[in-house]
Order: structure tokens, then sequence, then C-alpha cells
């Protein structure tokens, strides 16, 4: 038997053959464009049917078989129901037709078990308007109502020969076998379901039974079977290249890594959202087509270096060497989340899921004010403004000019030191000594008969040498205020808080009545609850526990430096142990006590009361 041609007709390229997409993610591989006369080989012999005897009548039958039969005669196009000849014109068609048919089938109860015959109804449902043969596979010879024949029994692409005459037929019982044997993969946890997910996935990969469309169909198949086990799976955030990689990796090399992780990512809730995040974003700002990027989320343990591209409420991006790999905000510290810009280099290691899971605020390291922070918040202080407006009140009675001592002042060094404090009493004494020294005085003074301008500056130079008195001492003391602030932030900031214990957890999903009775029985663990809560209520600033009270969780977010589904849950915890304390205070024990006093007063009285009955 001679080697047939089976990269989607004989007038595909050798370009074409290397860079065809073996996950089929598009309908149709587009050729590059040369003369198609030229590329079309005058006569393309067939291998024999493998399911027929030869025989001479059957040789003259067979010799009309041919995979070229599935195209038009000198074209590239799939023979289809529409009568499109134009190549790109068809791509939409189908694109466009299988696209409402997956909408469709989404909505369809999958089957109660699968098997490979649902595989044909997927295909032949995305396809059946366009395609004779949606639903047949492409070994066996399918007749068109023009009466030509069709028959790919071999097929290639990428250098990845697949599954040739029989061995389709035989990787579809395989298919069978391993679902029935293990119950369609149902009461598997998510991380075992992947893993044979996986191996199902390549078994499809390499028996590719259409002639085209096994991507989409494969796709839809998992999605079902994904909802029969009980483990969704989102293929609309795998793109192309994704796809196409992942598949060729293990068909080439054996290595299953590479679907594993895609499967991973599109079934594990936290990374889904992730993706989705990025992908909708992605929408917005109008970048639809990135099939042509390799997509995919941070894996534990492992380092990346690349370029910040931005973030979202729980995820950020880096541009690895052209892949884009999304990362959840928390694999990241909060003094990075704070401080990162987009195109910023950035080197960072995934922390193990076991040590995530125990952190629920991270321990920030907050680095000292420069002299230029210290500065601007000095000068932004209410104190020191107010003492600013208060000298230029004067210096406009005293000089005529608000701002004439303005440079002077500048001169007066933040963070004051005791020089600093020194050469401030200096101006401020030489301004009431010789206030001219600065400026001429306001109105005048002609042979002692003054103005009331003059009179008026003068009797105001006191006050304001006062003033600057005043502006000295009060900046000296709201840099220290700014000073003492920060580092009691650094320290509020250096403690991290760990996740509340699993008991802790299961006391507060308890109803409030259960909570006081596990309560009232055990001091410990009331004061394990404090002090749990101290070093929660500690750990939060003032800001951070009002955007609690008022579920502000995307400003908790930017200020703790984490996600939002982070903020999210430590602004639960906070509310459910606030609200388990207040159930602990004294009255509510007294309360409790009283009345099962009362109950048990009750009890008794009506047991004493009771009448007495007497046996005859």
């Amino acid at each position: 038997m001679k080697n047939n041609q089976t990269n989607h007709s004989a007038s595909h390229t050798p370009e074409q053959q290397k860079i065809s997409k073996i996950s089929d993610t598009l309908p149709f591989t587009e050729p590059r464009a040369k003369n198609l006369r030229e590329t079309l080989t005058p006569k393309e012999e067939i291998a024999p049917h493998p399911f027929r005897k030869r025989s001479s009548s059957l040789e003259v039958q067979e010799g009309n078989i041919s995979p070229r039969n599935f195209i038009y005669p000198n074209s590239i196009t799939l023979k289809n129901k529409y009568g499109i000849k134009n190549y790109s014109k068809l791509k939409m068609q189908c694109a466009h037709d299988s696209a409402k048919a997956i909408i469709n089938l989404r909505q369809e109860e999958p089957p109660q078990r699968l098997t490979s015959a649902y595989l044909l109804y997927i295909h032949r449902t995305l396809f059946k308007n366009t395609f004779e043969w949606a639903g047949h596979t492409r070994e066996k010879a399918f007749t068109f109502e023009d009466g030509s024949v069709a028959c790919m029994p071999e097929m290639k692409k990428a250098g990845i020969s697949f599954a040739a005459g029989e061995k389709v037929q035989e990787g579809l019982n395989n298919l069978d076998q391993i679902l029935n044997e293990k119950n369609n993969l149902k009461g598997l946890t998510r991380e075992a379901f992947v893993e044979n997910a996986t191996e199902m996935m390549i078994l499809l990969n390499y028996t590719h039974p259409f002639r085209e469309g096994n991507g989409r169909t494969q796709r839809v198949f998992f999605e079902k079977l994904g909802q029969i086990a009980g483990h969704k799976l989102d293929f609309s955030l795998v793109t192309e290249k994704r796809m196409k990689l992942a598949s060729i990796e293990s068909l080439k090399s054996g290595d299953s890594k590479a679907i594993k992780d895609l499967l991973d990512d599109i079934s594990n809730p936290e990374k889904t959202l992730i993706l989705k995040e990025f992908m909708d974003h992605m929408k917005t700002i109008g970048l639809e087509s990135i099939n042509h990027r390799l997509v995919m989320t941070t894996k534990e343990g492992e380092t990346y270096r690349g370029f910040y591209r931005g973030s979202g409420a729980n995820g950020f991006m880096v541009d690895v060497n052209g892949s884009f790999i999304i990362g959840n905000k928390n694999n990241l510290t909060p003094e990075q989340l704070k401080t990162l810009k987009i195109g910023d280099a950035l080197s960072f290691t995934v922390p193990r899921a076991q040590d995530f899971q125990q952190t629920l605020i991270p321990r920030e390291k907050i680095a000292p004010l420069t002299r230029d922070e210290i500065n601007e918040r000095v000068q932004n202080s209410a104190l020191v403004q107010k003492s600013t407006r208060k000298i230029e009140e004067l210096c406009k009675i005293v000089y005529g000019d608000p701002y004439i001592l303005q440079n002077k002042m500048s001169e007066i060094k933040i963070p004051m030191t005791s020089e600093n404090i020194v050469e401030g009493e200096k101006f401020a004494r030489q301004i009431e000594s010789f206030p001219q020294s600065i400026h001429r005085l306001r109105g005048i003074n002609i042979c002692g008969i003054k103005s009331g301008a003059r009179a008026h500056a003068e009797e105001n130079i006191l006050p304001l040498s006062h003033a600057i008195f005043d502006y000295v001492y009060t900046v000296r003391q709201v840099g220290k205020d700014i000073l003492e602030n920060h580092q009691l932030e650094q320290k509020r900031c250096e403690k991290s808080v760990k996740t509340p214990s699993q008991w802790m957890k299961n006391l507060f999903s308890l109803p409030k009545e259960q909570q006081q009775e596990f309560l009232a029985q055990s001091p410990e663990l009331r004061m394990q609850i404090n002090t749990y809560m101290l070093q929660l209520q500690e750990r939060l600033s003032p800001c951070e526990q009002k955007a609690i009270r008022e579920k502000n969780y995307q400003e908790l977010a930017k200020t703790i430096g984490t996600s939002v589904n982070n903020a999210k849950e430590i602004a639960k915890i906070f509310q459910q142990g606030k609200e388990i304390q207040l159930n602990m205070q004294p009255e509510h024990f007294l309360h409790r006590q009283s009345k099962e006093r009362a109950a048990a007063s009750w009890s008794k009285s009506t047991r004493e009361h009771a009448p007495i009955s007497v046996n005859p």
C-alpha cells in the first residue's frame, strides 16, 4: 500500500503541512498563495479500503476513491451543501453554523453514559448544515450525492501521522472501553478527573476520526464528560495556539504534561476565575483575537521572569518571552502589588498551595519614608497649611505681598534637626528686630507721619514673628508625628494573620444558638477566639475596617495588597468573629442561663403539681 497525501488535500504545500493545526481549532488551514495547478498531482494513488476483499470489480471502484474527492476539482475548498467554492467564505459559514450548534448542544442534557457514538452525534450536529459527511469517520468510504467517493484512511499533519485504517475504529473502541470501565469518570476528585481526561484526550487526538472538525467536536465531547463527572471544563479559556502546542507535544514526544496543565487550568475554579477575567478584559479593550498567543496560568513552585502588563480584581499578567502568564494576585507580595507599573521587569516564585492557604493576610514590608515623602506629607498637613496661611495673611499686611517669605520659608529643612530649629528661631527674631531687612514695609512714613497702612504694618510685625515661631514648631511636631505613625504602620503591617483553624471555621458556620452553647461550655475556646480576633483587629487599619463595614472590597484589597476575592474572605471572617465576640458578652451568657433556670423551674413545678393517678 502506497502512502496517500492526506493534509486536507494533495494541493497543500509543504509549508502548509508543517504549520497545519493538529488540534483542528480552525475549520480549515488556508494555503499559501501558489498556483494550485502546479501543486496538484495528476493522479493520486489510494490505498485499498481495509474492509474490502480484493476483486476485479472492486478494483475499478476503489480506483475512484480518493481523499481529493472531499474537495472540489482544482480547488482547496471542501465540498459543501452550500456549494460555496470560495475558501474564506466557506470558512466563515462553517464557523457560524458550528458556533450556533455548540450553543444548542450546551443546552442539551448529556446522555446517561458517553460513548463514541455520542462523539459522532456531536460532529453530525456541528457540521450537518455544511458537509454531507458530517458524523462519518474518515477511514470509511463516503459517497457524495454527485456520485464521487471519498476516503482518508491515512492522515498526517505537522509531521505527525494519525491513526490509519482500522486503527481509527480501534481508537474509538478503546475510548468506549475506558468510559465503560471508569464509569464516565464519575466520583473522582478534580485532580483524578484531569489525569484520566488527559489520557482520553491524547487518545482522541491520535485517532483523529474526522476529515475536519476534530477539535471542536472533541471540546464539546469533553465538556459533556465533565458535566457528567461533576467537573466543569471551559474551553473558551484556551487559545488556539495553546491547544495546538499541547496536542503536538503530547503526540510527538509522548509528554502529557501540556494537556494535563491545560485541563487543570480550565477545571480549577480559582484558575478559571483569573483566566476569564483576563479574556474579558482583552475583549473590553478590543483585543479579542489573542488565539495566536500562548495564555496559561502560573504553576505552584515555579519561578517566572518577564514584564508586568497589568492586573484585574484577582489576577495579573506577565509577558514571558511572548507568552501571557496569568497569576493570582495572591502570588505577589503586597509591596509588589502596590508599586508595580506596567512594563516593569518582574520575577516571582509561585508559593505552594498549602503555604498560601495558611495565610489570610500576608506580611507587608513598608519601606522607610524618604526626605521628599516626609516633606510632602508635612506640607500637606492641615496644621502646617493653617500656619502657612497665617504667615501669608500677616505678610500681606506687613509687606504688601503674601508670598514675600515663600523662598525663605522653603529653606527650612524637613524633617527638622536642632540646627534647623535654631535657624528658624533666628529668622523669626530677625523679622521682629529688623523687618525691613527682608523688604520695605507697606505704606509710607514721611518725617514721622505714617500712613494707616504703615501703622498697621508695624503693629503686625510682632504677630508675624510669632507666626514664624509657631510654623517652625508646628513643622517639627508634625514631622515627628508622621515618622512615629509611619513606624507604627511598619510594625502593624509586618505582622501576618493566619487563616482560622478548621474548628474555628466550623464554629463560624453554626447557628447563633449552637455557637453560644459551645462557647458557654469552653472558656478555652472563648480565649482562642478573642486572641485571634485581637490579632486580626490589630492588623487591620481603621480605614480597612471601615472598608469592611461598607463592603468596599476593592478598596480593602488595594490597601492590604491582595485580590478582591481574598479581601472578601478577610471581611467575612472579621464580621463572623465580631458577631461571635458579641455573643460571648456576659449579658448574653447570663440571659441564656436565666432562660435555662426558668425552663428547669417550670419543669419542676409541672411535675410537683401534676395529678397523681392511682391504679385501681
